[in-house]
This record gives C-alpha cells, structure tokens and sequence, in this order.
C-alpha cells in the first residue's frame, strides 16, 4: 500500500491539454460547485427556467464536461462504482426533473453526485482529502 506522502492526482498534474484538466477538476470533490449547481438547475430547467431561458443547455455543457472528467479517470482506476453511483444520479435527477418532482428523489439527486465525485477522487489518489495544494498530497 502506498503511503500516505506517495499519494499525488498524477493524471491532474501530468495533463497538458487545458479542457482534459478542466474535466478531471471537476470530477474532485474540491471542485464540485459547478456540477451541485447543474444540478439544481436541472431539477427545475424543463418546467422554469434557474437562470435564464433555455438554461438547462448551459447545465447539460456542464454534466457533460463532468462526464468525460469520470471517463479520463476510469482510463486510470478501471473502477467501475463511480459510473454506477453516477447512473444513479442520472436515474433520479430524470426522474425528478421530467417526470415527477418527488423530493426524496432530489436529495438522491444531489447525494449520489457528491458519492460519484469523492468515490472517483479515492480511486483516482487513493484518499478522500482535499488540501491546500488541491490534491491528496502536497508532494507534487
């Protein structure tokens, strides 16, 4: 087992291309405002829009950016558990969204996207810490 000092986001840090590391931030439990806010733009975006007409296209950029994030690091942890918590919000924020707002279904919603995130970043750096450096370890 690696110990705790060896423990560094190598597919962050050795990533050249700026949308490649834009998606892999995203996907960090440190940096997950913008997907929680899609999220709650999405549960309401079909029937009012959260911030203006058609919003929900903004938010969909979003998730969609999310989403190649959790690809680029199955590429690195071959785990399947992030996808599947991620189905999971998917299934319950469709749900909510189009075809009843149930509310037990929104707090699934916005728990499992948070699950997906941290679950992603322990298989990715192998801890659930965020720190001051932004990573699992200040040793970069």
């Amino acid at each position: 087992m690696e110990s705790h000092s060896a423990l560094t986001d190598k597919a962050f840090h050795t990533e050249s291309n700026p949308f490649r590391k834009i998606a892999l931030l995203l996907t960090i439990p440190c940096a997950i405002l913008p997907i929680i806010m899609a999220t709650g733009g999405m549960m309401t975006a079909f029937k009012e829009p959260t911030f203006f007409k058609n919003d929900f296209i903004l938010f969909g950029l979003v998730y969609l950016i999310y989403v190649y994030g959790i690809v680029l690091s199955w590429k690195i942890h071959r785990k399947f558990v992030p996808f599947a918590i991620l189905l999971i919000h998917l299934a319950s924020l469709f749900y909510y969204s189009v075809i009843s707002p149930i509310e037990f279904l929104g707090y699934v919603a916005v728990v499992s996207i948070m699950a997906t995130s941290i679950v992603n970043q322990y298989y990715r750096t192998g801890s659930f810490e965020c720190n001051e450096c932004g990573t699992a370890s200040c040793d970069v």
